[in-house]
């Protein structure tokens, strides 16, 4: 089959057929659905954008914001053919094991599926995102070991992907494929429901002219990402007036990301800082092995048990090229980390009773990627606007938890008295890390300007019960008999490893539920 544009059909393309399986959305989540599934079934897949980048697509993506600064709901998602795939940076990971359990201080924790469900389709999520096999053990040995012990923390590791960009690299084999009748421009507009309101028998699809077609299958899933996915359900109330699979209010709430916040610099100790630069993984990344560059460090499981902490990644990143012999020493770098603080730099002023010449360079950055807390008020609603097919444009309101706070400024202090403490090195921390309530700055508030992934998941969270969920363990929306959701927005939590590789392992779970595989 071709891909068709539905701006250009003269006739009604849909008119007396039924798929076996109709997709919204050919991001990572739909076309790994539309591949995988083909091979036992008919499969319709809709995409609301062209094959490339166009304004008038990307401005239906406009929403705004009441909470916490965020980016430009239509600047941190892509809406054409490859989805989000189009400005994803590569680096991926598998979720950690205590990251699908319960933790008792943390209320909506949890998942109601296990890491050992996802583990069957780790392989074949590899070949999908071209991630190379790596080594699992990234240790020093001890003669260059540098990096101070962090009590309750662990090495960890992120893959690197190419990145691989699902559009170039999908495209011809979804033309080519004679199961999968593909549609571009085809926006779900309304999602219809049987008169007992039980079963999805149809989505509503409308073109750039305006020209509004119905699609009938026997099953439907809604995959077009963490912020679309709700709100297509809370647009397709015609029928039930709270959206689709919103009976119990859920759809929309516990909006997470993962904070990135950049904690501050570091400089090392003459010694330590040439067993840093003697360190490929540091200063750059392991060649033909898929690892990003940096040494990176996760809170142990019992740690954040015992602790009460989220989990995370805390990072160090060289600053720059590797130094020459003749640079600046300990010493005047420490100056450098002194004139990168007033508070710093007066105080030091005051002890020398002298001014404090600037100059030199930090060798490297200490930064965090960070599960966030699920909070049912940080969430996706509509707004008062509406886009150009009539329906409600998406606000969101993010914000961060008390617990979010703790856990960023904890981790960041503990890494700087360990570098003070064993003589490693100094830390400068971001001026807003030292007042005793923090505020976690937002978009345009700090540097970097980048302060989440953006990684939009958890809005149409995965439960074992309705009333804090939206999808049950097989990705089906309670209440509905046949209409599924995929993508990060069915994550239970968020965890902080990027979601890229979790939403394939995902995907192709669901397509083997759908086949009636066990899974």
């Amino acid at each position: 089959m071709s891909i068709t544009d539905l701006n250009l059909v003269e006739q009604d393309p849909f008119a007396g057929k039924e798929y076996d399986i109709c997709i919204c959305g050919a991001g990572p989540a739909g076309i790994t659905l539309a591949r995988k599934l083909s091979s036992d079934f008919e499969v319709c897949l809709l995409e609301a954008g062209g094959m490339e980048f166009s304004r008038q697509s990307q401005n239906f993506y406009i929403g705004t914001n009441t909470g916490t600064p965020y980016f430009g709901l239509e600047h941190c998602r892509l809406r054409y053919f490859g989805g989000a795939s189009g400005h994803w940076g590569g680096s991926c990971r598998l979720l950690d094991p205590e990251d699908f359990t319960h933790k008792g201080f943390e209320k909506y924790s949890g998942w109601p599926i296990n890491h050992t469900d996802l583990e069957p389709y780790t392989a074949e999520t590899r070949s999908i995102l071209d991630v190379k096999p790596c080594s699992s053990d990234i240790q020093l040995d001890a003669d260059k070991q540098w990096l101070p012990p962090l009590n309750g923390h662990e090495e960890t590791q992120f893959w690197l992907s190419k990145p691989t960009q699902f559009g170039p690299k999908y495209a011809d084999e979804i033309r080519a494929n004679d199961h999968v009748h593909c549609f571009v421009n085809a926006n779900v507009t309304d999602i219809q429901l049987s008169d007992d309101l039980s079963r999805t028998t149809g989505f509503e699809v409308t073109n750039y002219l305006k020209t509004r077609f119905n699609v009938r299958a026997k099953k439907f899933i809604v995959a077009s990402g963490g912020l679309e996915n709700p709100r297509i359900l809370l647009n397709a109330n015609r029928q039930m007036k709270a959206g689709v699979g919103n009976q119990n209010d859920v759809v929309g709430r516990f909006f997470a990301d993962h904070p990135h916040q950049h904690l501050g610099e570091f400089i090392l100790e003459d010694d330590t800082r040439k067993k840093a630069w003697a360190d490929t993984i540091f200063s750059q990344g392991q060649k033909g092995m898929s690892l990003v560059r940096g040494r990176f460090f996760k809170p142990t499981a019992e740690y954040q048990m015992t602790q009460k902490k989220l989990n995370y990644s805390i990072s160090f990143r060289p600053a720059g090229i590797k130094p020459q012999p003749n640079e600046s020493s300990f010493k005047s770098r420490l100056r450098h980390i002194i004139c990168a603080s007033e508070a710093f730099r007066d105080s030091a002023e005051w002890v020398k009773s002298g001014s404090v010449t600037c100059y030199g360079a930090a060798d490297g950055y200490l930064k965090i990627q960070s599960e966030q807390e699920l909070n049912p008020d940080t969430r996706i609603t509509q707004s008062t606007q509406v886009d150009d097919f009539g329906n409600y444009r998406l606000n969101l309101h993010w914000q961060f938890t008390d617990l979010d706070r703790r856990t960023i400024k904890e981790a960041a202090y503990q890494v700087a008295g360990v570098f003070a403490k064993q003589n490693i090195g100094r830390v400068r921390l971001e001026n807003w890390l030292l007042e005793e309530n923090i505020r976690l700055p937002g978009a345009g508030e700090g540097t970097p300007s980048i302060v989440a992934g953006p990684h939009h998941m958890c809005t149409t969270r995965m439960s074992d019960k309705p009333e804090d969920g939206v999808v049950d363990q097989y990705q089906r929306v309670f209440g509905n008999q046949n209409l599924y959701i995929a993508g990060s927005s069915v994550f239970s939590t968020g965890g902080f490893s990027n979601p890229t590789f979790t939403i394939v392992q995902m995907s192709l779970r669901l397509a083997d539920h759908l086949k009636g595989l066990p899974v």
